[in-house]
């Protein structure tokens, strides 16, 4: 009894759901170096010049996701219909401890690879492999090794999961069946493809849903808010809508209808009031400049120098660049840290094309440092509201069936002009006429 007080889970008290409880493994993983650094990753980039409060970090929101994720697995092995039931592991067998550690685990490393302020310079500087390459590259450096050694030193990995890499399922589960084709050029099979979903899921999955959270408490915008404990009771492993059986996907019983529409409203308000909002996107547009001029690929091309750089050296070298006229990126850092002469950003209307701003430019005689555009090219999931819902008497719908309020809410993104103060007016007339 004293050796399983001695031995009992720790805990960290979190703003938004309250106690998180991790067990010495998982501790050996938050104490690492990568993740440690996650302390100083804004989860919101360099929004908190917008939003005072946005100072949180990708630190706390992955402890959040391990903890949504929790509770979204163990309510969907729990709730199981009759025709999946031998599909799902049950509670207490040696598959549902397994994966329940490998979700756990891969929500703790999902954004380990993240890139100074998060996302504000990932495309210019990551190119299409994104976080995620080097999500999975740190998750197999010598920082983490430890961690893993002592995880399959584990009795219960030893005697009864010693056919799986518990290593490579935690990597696919972190990054995702789509990121996962991208790199390693394999698929899933179906239920990695079901616990991959519940942390990198479009729709349900656990880093959206506590972002939006997150983000909503810690900006005081509380159009991101909605009843995600009313969604992860509803959550269902249901068979696919158009295979039945031999597909399976995360969906949700009928009654959770309602709050996947207020997931989706939420996540649309955010994105115009904060991830969307001009003022941010100004500031972002200054720092990914900034950023793009000082940390070319070529300087970060191992994991020691990637975890090197955190938020705090790119504050430290802006506070120097905005006072030095003769380093890199001089500009923008005036903007940033003066906050004088910013760039306007200003949403496009949507017919707008790319060649039409490079017209204006050479009509107006505009140089490459007074005008900049990005016209984006994420579309959302052609499936995105296809999921499977369970209706009375076993009857699967899809979504978009059994709800029109889904399919009334916007969800293109906005292209955005950045345009000096000296030649905002002339770019503001140009719109005006534009037909």
């Amino acid at each position: 009894m004293t050796k399983d007080f001695l031995h009992s889970d720790k805990k960290i008290y979190d703003s938004v759901h309250g106690f998180i409880s991790f067990d010495e493994f998982e501790k050996e993983l938050i104490d690492s170096l990568p993740f440690q650094r996650l302390h100083y990753i804004h989860q919101l980039g360099i929004a908190y010049l917008v939003y005072p409060g946005a100072t949180h970090t990708r630190f706390e929101h992955s402890l959040g996701v391990m903890a949504l994720a929790t509770l979204m697995f163990e309510k969907i092995c729990k709730s199981v219909r009759p025709d999946v039931f031998h599909f799902v592991p049950r509670k207490g067998s040696a598959d549902y401890l397994y994966w329940r550690r490998v979700l756990r685990m891969a929500a703790l490393c999902h954004d380990l690879g993240h890139l100074p302020f998060s996302h504000v310079a990932e495309q210019e500087l990551l190119g299409e492999g994104g976080h995620e390459h080097w999500t999975l590259k740190i998750i197999l450096s010598s920082y983490l090794k430890p961690v893993w050694e002592k995880l399959k030193k584990a009795p219960a990995y030893l005697e009864d999961l010693i056919e799986r890499d518990i290593v490579e399922d935690i990597q696919k589960i972190a990054v995702g069946e789509k990121k996962w084709q991208e790199i390693k050029g394999s698929s899933f099979t179906p239920w990695e493809r079901i616990v991959s979903e519940i942390i990198t899921g479009d729709f349900f999955g656990a880093d959206r849903i506590d972002f939006l959270l997150r983000d909503a408490k810690s900006t005081g915008v509380s159009f991101g808010l909605f009843d995600y404990h009313q969604l992860i009771e509803m959550l269902r492993i249901l068979p696919s809508v158009d295979h039945g059986t031999d597909e399976l996907e995360l969906g949700i019983d009928e009654n959770g209808l309602e709050s996947c529409e207020a997931l989706l409203l939420a996540r649309h308000f955010m994105h115009r009031r904060i991830y969307q909002y001009s003022s941010v996107k100004a500031y972002n547009f200054h720092l990914r400049r900034f950023m793009k001029a000082n940390y070319q690929p070529g300087k970060l091309e191992t994991v020691d120098e990637f975890i090197s750089v955190s938020d705090t050296d790119v504050i430290s070298l802006l506070n120097k660049a905005a006072k030095d006229p003769s380093m890199l990126g001089h500009r923008d850092a005036k903007c940033i840290v003066f906050r004088q002469h910013r760039f306007r950003a200003i949403a496009l209307p949507d017919k707008m094309t790319e060649k039409e701003i490079k017209q204006f430019k050479a009509n107006h005689k505009l140089k490459d440092d007074e005008i900049d555009w990005e016209f984006s090219s994420i579309e959302p999931p052609p499936n995105r509201l296809c999921f499977p819902v369970s209706r009375r008497h076993v009857m699967i719908q899809k979504a978009k069936d059994c709800s029109d309020l889904l399919l009334k809410i916007p969800s293109k993104k906005s292209n955005w002009a950045y345009i000096s103060p000296d030649r905002d007016f002339d770019f503001i007339k140009f719109l005006e006429n534009w037909v």
